[in-house]
């Protein structure tokens, strides 16, 4: 999954660069006291079935969901009615929420709008094109990713918990994620990411492990809260930082021992932009 992105050529880039840190700054710093409580909520509930009927495993039963793929349309255009005074009225965990669940969905859609597609890289300017729509605007899927997400919340989790269609790509939760459960469930992303052999190899005693190319593209977002002024010897601060929060994330014993003591080389999956579309177990 690539981090960059091409603007429209319509739009200048200052303009957006603009338009972009306004709504971050309003949707981040807006105190909720500015607009009438209405008592709003966001409501996950149609997502966290379609996630609960359709979901593998952590990889998504495409074929099915797409015969059946009316509740999942349907919270997208429930979420296309949010507005900003709305969001304002949230806490930031519940705001977070909203983001994350309004990605991940809409990824999902992309792909059903495709499908059958083996390779996500087969869909022209996926992350590029301005498709999820919501608060009177409209959004390329790299912009909720990278600048409202990752840039406006600054939580090195999230890069467990996004989800791009591939299967590089941390598996899809079993459920929508919720304001009031976040942290938790943002917990729960991490360890299952950073434990999983299919994104991460690290066997104790070997003098090489091998890290999903998630940690080398995105490893500038582990140095806010892992980062060191003096990585050991052989590591550059952003794989430090990573080290840092697998051994903080991770429930392997023997794993976070071996990662402790520093003595081996990291190196990286390739990326692997193949569907993450579950298939049936051979007999």
């Amino acid at each position: 999954m690539s981090s960059t992105y091409d603007r429209p050529d319509s739009d200048p880039v200052f303009v957006e660069v603009f338009r972009m840190i306004l709504i971050v700054m309003f949707l981040l710093f807006s105190p909720s006291c500015v607009f009438a409580q209405s008592g709003f909520a966001t409501d996950h509930s149609s997502w966290d079935q379609v996630l609960r009927d359709y979901v593998t495993n952590g990889r998504v039963r495409y074929g099915e969901l797409k015969q059946r793929r009316a509740k999942l349309d349907s919270y997208l255009e429930q979420l296309k009615e949010v507005t900003v005074e709305d969001l304002a009225e949230l806490e930031r965990e519940e705001r977070m929420a909203f983001w994350i669940n309004l990605y991940n969905a809409s990824v999902v859609r992309i792909v059903l709008d495709q499908y059958p597609v083996k390779d996500v890289e087969a869909i022209p300017a996926m992350f590029r094109t301005r498709t999820v729509e919501t608060l009177n605007d409209a959004f390329s899927p790299a912009e909720l990713r990278d600048e409202i997400l990752r840039l406006g919340f600054r939580d090195e989790r999230l890069v467990t918990a996004l989800v791009s269609g591939r299967m590089d790509s941390p598996r899809l939760a079993p459920e929508a994620f919720s304001g009031g459960r976040l942290n938790e469930q943002l917990d729960q992303a991490a360890q299952v990411f950073v434990d999983d052999d299919t994104f991460n190899r690290i066997e104790p005693g070997k003098k090489k492990i091998f890290l999903s190319p998630l940690f080398k593209e995105f490893g500038d977002d582990f140095i806010l809260n892992y980062g060191t002024a003096k990585p050991p010897d052989g590591f550059s601060e952003p794989e430090a930082a990573v080290i840092g929060f697998i051994l903080d994330h991770s429930k392997d014993p023997p794993k976070r021992l071996f990662l402790n003591a520093g003595r081996y080389k990291i190196s990286y999956f390739p990326p692997n932009s193949g569907l993450n579309e579950y298939q049936e177990p051979e007999k």
